[in-house]
């Protein structure tokens, strides 16, 4: 069984594929594998989209994507690995220091870990987005 999910894995992180909504010439292409890890993140399965997103990971290409970063961070912060987590959120802003999602996400971490002054600073980074991550965040804020 183990093989079969070797060879599986192996497969589909071959295979590359456009983000969807993504018209910038420069985009990177995602492993449809990623598209993988994201459902598994939907369906909170943190442990086997870690496992998924580390093997994309491990391909020098992937390492500059701030989505993918942003996707990792997110499932190692909702299995518990903070520190780690926040290291991959800052490097998804050194690269797009813009990124909603990271900007979010390692909000609603600050939170978590007692540093809300640096999570309103965030917050205050998306306050002209017009976009949900504003809103989600403050509302993170708020409620905790």
């Amino acid at each position: 069984m183990k093989t079969f999910l070797t060879i599986f894995l192996m497969f589909f992180l071959s295979l590359d594929v456009f983000a969807a909504g993504s018209d910038d010439d420069n985009t990177i292409a995602k492993p449809r594998a990623y598209k993988n890890a994201v459902k598994l993140i939907k369906k909170e399965d943190y442990s086997k989209a870690i496992i998924i997103l580390e093997k994309i990971l491990d391909k020098k290409k992937y390492q500059k994507d701030p989505d993918i970063l942003n996707e990792y961070a997110f499932a190692l912060r909702k299995n518990g690995k903070l520190a780690k987590a926040e290291a991959f959120y800052n490097k998804a802003l050194d690269i797009d220091p813009k990124h909603n999602g990271a900007l979010e996400y390692l909000g609603e971490l600050y939170v978590d870990t007692k540093r809300k002054d640096k999570a309103i600073l965030l917050l205050s980074k998306l306050r002209n987005c017009q976009c949900e991550e504003y809103s989600e965040l403050k509302n993170y804020i708020a409620n905790n």
